[in-house]
């Protein structure tokens, strides 16, 4: 069960943000951002078993558990321009909208940010914009991100292939596909799988969020699946890793045999991946 917020962005898109349940005791917060294809409800199970995801093993460790729905996704409005949205719309207009009203709610509580895929991504190349900012996040951890270079001719294809189908019919058909229950926005995907076939991050007005990455300072942690060997082997992880510049940060890798979906929902996940994550959170927050 969770509770909804309805938010408006800066540039007018209604977005969700929903909460596992309130606290009012100052615990950390953690705000759970899905990737491509999919919603804030792929934390809420594990394999076909609800109310066993992410988020549930988060809270019942302590947290303050908050889930995003970035534009265009889960309860989110689903509105005529949503496939015209573009990747950077995540970053610069959701991820400031989203991160604000749980620091508000939380009276400004130590904020974790935890991102799937490209949803981890989104709150890396945030934090590149604010170095230097005095930053709303005690720390960032990511699941299967991927770094830009080295992608390899199979990786590479597959990322051109998606492309072109994405801006041959205006989305990317997850659904029709089997890669996760939200079709795509062309823009969305089209501009992060761009980014990573051109090996470099780059904004619509020229930023370098690849290059920002070193003046991250943020804590950060990247968990790569061993068996991910196609959207982000631990190798592309250990990229990102390497990129930020936070004196805290490293890569760990899952158990053999869990992929890219497996680091949320392979039934092995709660016993190898998360608990790393938990003890990573205690040590690196004070908590514990």
């Amino acid at each position: 069960m969770t509770l909804a917020r309805r938010l408006t962005a800066s540039d007018g898109a209604e977005i969700a943000l929903h909460r596992m349940r309130a606290h009012r005791d100052g615990r950390p917060a953690v705000l759970l951002v899905h990737g491509a294809f999919s919603g804030h409800t792929v934390w809420l199970r594990n394999g076909r078993a609800r109310d066993a995801g992410l988020a549930y093993f988060l809270g019942a460790h302590g947290f303050d558990v908050w889930l995003a729905d970035l534009r265009g996704h889960g309860a989110s409005a689903r509105e005529p321009r949503r496939f015209q949205w573009r990747f950077e719309d995540w970053i610069l207009k959701d991820t400031p909208t989203l991160v604000a009203r749980v620091v508000e709610e939380t009276g400004g509580a130590p904020l974790v940010w935890i991102g799937h895929s490209s949803g981890g991504a989104v709150g890396l190349c945030w934090l590149a914009r604010l170095s230097g900012a005095a930053l709303p996040l005690a720390a960032c951890v990511t699941l299967g991100t991927p770094g830009p270079r080295r992608m390899g001719a199979l990786r590479r294809g597959a990322a051109w292939g998606i492309v072109r189908l994405t801006n041959l019919l205006g989305r990317f058909p997850s659904r029709a596909l089997g890669f996760g229950h939200e079709d795509e926005s062309a823009g969305v995907l089209g501009q992060w799988m761009g980014w990573n076939v051109a090996g470099s991050w780059r904004g619509d007005d020229g930023f370098d969020y690849w290059s920002g990455l070193a003046r991250v300072r943020v804590p950060y942690l990247g968990v790569a699946g061993a068996g991910d060997w196609l959207f982000a082997p631990p190798s592309a992880c250990q990229q990102v890793v390497d990129a930020v510049g936070a004196p805290r940060k490293e890569l760990f890798v899952t158990a053999p045999g869990i992929d890219h979906k497996g680091l949320l929902l392979d039934s092995r996940a709660p016993q190898d991946c998360w608990p790393r994550i938990a003890a990573w959170l205690d040590e690196t927050l004070g908590i514990r």
